[in-house]
């Protein structure tokens, strides 16, 4: 099993019957789908090739499609009941351990995805596009320069305070590979769309 990894350019009504009717015509079982109006996670049994993520990346309104041959069980959790619980508990105990969560669960998601690619920037705009389908954080691009990377989003599962779990996320996607301690900002382009600037 696989899971197809699609980003969308242009939601619309149809496209995942439309995504869908070209892996069912390859006689492939799908048994998982997870993701919204940004990416899509498919979880595919039998055989994928390449003939199949092309025909799939050219139905109207998908970017790309890639494939992640790593075995995973997706684990989701309503975001406002979990929201509340982080708010309630942890931001009046312990507002740091939501951070260090983040930073373990990005340094873990990197390693694993890794395992099937070698090239960071692959691996690490890969891990952004799950977190994307996941409903984690919306991606808008990833640019690398030469002493920083800026990763822009239209919106994070935690901006409503202040968006820990998501800037430990990040920083643990870099620090990952080599351990160097990373300095992360964020600015507000414009309404919604946030910068993570990391040096």
């Amino acid at each position: 099993m696989v899971w197809l990894l699609v980003s969308i350019s242009r939601d619309r009504p149809g496209l995942l019957n439309d995504i869908t009717g070209v892996i069912r015509s390859r006689n492939l079982n799908i048994r998982n789908i997870v993701g919204n109006n940004y990416a899509i996670l498919i979880e595919v049994d039998g055989e994928v090739n390449n003939e199949l993520l092309n025909n799939v990346s050219n139905v109207d309104g998908v970017n790309t499609v890639n494939m992640v041959n790593l075995p995973f069980t997706i684990l989701g959790f309503i975001q406002e009941n979990f929201m509340r619980a982080l708010v309630f508990y942890v931001m009046e105990r312990e507002p740091e351990l939501i951070e260090r969560l983040g930073y373990e669960y990005g340094k873990e998601l990197m390693r694993y995805i890794l395992n099937s690619m070698r090239d960071f920037r692959d691996a690490l705009y890969s891990s952004l596009r799950i977190l994307t389908a996941l409903g984690v954080i919306a991606l808008v691009n990833v640019q690398f320069m030469p002493n920083k990377t800026v990763i822009s989003i239209a919106k994070s599962f935690d901006e409503d305070i202040g968006m820990p779990m998501t800037k430990g996320i990040i920083r643990g996607l870099f620090e990952a590979v080599d351990n160097i301690k990373r300095r992360i900002s964020v600015s507000k382009v414009n309404q919604g769309t946030y910068n993570f600037i990391i040096t």
